[in-house]
Formats: C-alpha cells, sequence, structure tokens
C-alpha cells in the first residue's frame, strides 16, 4: 500500500538508492505531534539541514502523502510523516538503515529534552560546519 512514495522517491532523487519507513516510537510521536526536529544535537547535520521536517497529514498510501513526503525532503534526508512516523533515504541499504536509526536516536533524545524545558538549539553555522567536516571525519593524516 505504501509504495508510492517509495517509488517516487528514488525516482526524483537519483542519489537516493533506498527507502527506510518506520513507525518507531519516538519519531512516530513527534510526528503525530507534528513537532519539527530542531537542530538539538550535531548529529541532525547528517540529514542535510538544521532540522528534521514533518511532512503534511495525508492518508497512507495516497498520491498526497507522496506529495508532502517530497516536499519534506526538499534538501533533506529524512523527514517525519505527520501522525504516521518517519523515513529515511540513503545511497545504499545500509545507508538509509542507518539513517533511520540515528534519526529515531535524535528523536528519543529531542523528546525526551522537552521534558526537562528543551534543548538548547545549535546555530546554523555550527550545523554547516558539522556538515562540512562530515566530509573528512574518518580521514584525518590520510592522503
Amino acid at each position: 500500500v505504501e509504495w508510492r512514495f517509495h517509488l517516487d522517491i528514488m525516482r526524483l532523487r537519483p542519489e537516493v538508492n533506498s527507502v527506510v519507513h518506520t513507525h518507531s516510537t519516538y519519531a512516530t510521536i513527534l510526528a503525530m505531534a507534528r513537532k519539527t526536529i530542531p537542530a538539538c544535537h550535531y548529529m541532525i547535520a547528517a540529514f542535510g539541514g538544521n532540522d528534521v521536517k514533518v511532512c503534511g497529514y495525508a492518508r497512507y498510501g495516497t498520491a498526497e502523502l507522496s506529495t508532502n513526503v517530497l516536499k519534506a525532503l526538499e534538501g533533506r534526508s529524512a523527514c517525519l510523516m505527520a501522525n504516521h512516523g518517519m523515513l529515511a533515504t540513503g545511497s545504499s541499504l545500509p545507508k538509509a538503515m542507518w539513517a533511520a536509526i540515528e534519526l529515531e536516536t535524535i528523536a528519543k533524545q529531542y523528546y525526551h529534552a522537552l521534558l526537562i524545558g528543551g534543548p538548547v538549539i545549535l546555530h546554523d553555522d555550527e550545523i554547516e560546519g558539522v556538515a562540512k567536516s562530515f566530509g573528512s571525519y574518518g580521514h584525518q593524516g590520510k592522503g
């Protein structure tokens, strides 16, 4: 039933070879509350920006849901799906699975931070710097 957004993402995003869609607990809680995940942790940069967006609600399996997902994924590799769940993309299945697990981890951390007054949000320039450093991470001294 939910094949459409998988197909549309892979058709319109040539860098994507895998889509993982889950109803994981914390990502789904935030999706039900329609809460975008801000830059509460530097690892948010792994998803392509300073937040993970929530797409607009549409019934599962519909073209409208696919359209909403594609909009939330603009410039991003993952999103929450309002009142539904989450999805993560990657150039391979292992990378998409890693992204889905990392997104659930950040969602859990953000949820718990909200319970104690909310997290301190990192500035956009910090997230940009982190994103740039990801390109050379693990390559120090090689060359």
